[in-house]
């Protein structure tokens, strides 16, 4: 039986839903970490650092790519925050505000690491700048992104902010240059 043909039945429980979700947020955020941890034992921070935002500019560029695809297919223009969060793909179930520090599952997990390996300080935010910032650079082409506070490292909650940005308009990204394939 295809996906297509398999019909989803029935209810789950909010409680089991956000369980779910975050368990399968805790193994990408522990397999972050150890591909984190194998690049730093062998190359030290400073490459660690540009293998990760590299990689994760990538991943931030396939992303929005789909995103944008996605938003343009249902006749939005692609430059604005709204357009960007109708079509998002990540699922929110899992991040429950009222939970403050422990709202991002990823930074939940990660901020268990660094007193043993206080170097992942340093990338664990890394990630969500990288990622958050090229994703609304490469799907809008015309706004850019600052995180202002993140959990992984203070506070009871992410808060950022988005703005014009000409470099973006003109197709330069704050992590990377886009390769056109």
């Amino acid at each position: 039986m295809s996906k297509a043909d398999y019909k989803i039945e029935g209810t789950v429980p909010r409680e089991l839903l956000v369980s779910e979700v975050r368990k399968a947020a805790r193994q990408f955020a522990m397999q972050f970490f150890h591909f984190s941890k194998v690049l730093y034992d062998q190359f030290g921070l400073e490459k660690t650092k540009d293998i990760v935002r590299q990689t994760v500019f990538e991943l931030a560029v396939d992303r929005s790519d789909q995103l944008r695809e996605k938003a343009l297919a249902q006749g939005l223009k692609a430059d604005s925050v709204e357009d960007f969060m109708s079509v998002i793909d990540l699922p929110f179930t899992g991040w429950i505000p009222e939970w403050g520090e422990d709202h991002c599952p990823y930074a939940e997990v990660w901020r268990t690491y660094f007193d043993k390996y206080p170097w992942f300080r340093e990338i664990a935010p890394f990630y969500c700048d990288v990622i958050d910032t090229t994703t609304i650079e490469n799907f809008s082409r015309c706004l850019s992104h600052r995180i202002t506070q993140n959990v992984i490292l203070e506070g009871t909650c992410c808060t950022r902010e988005y703005f014009e940005s000409d470099k973006v308009k003109r197709g330069e990204y704050t992590y990377g240059k886009k390769e056109e394939i």
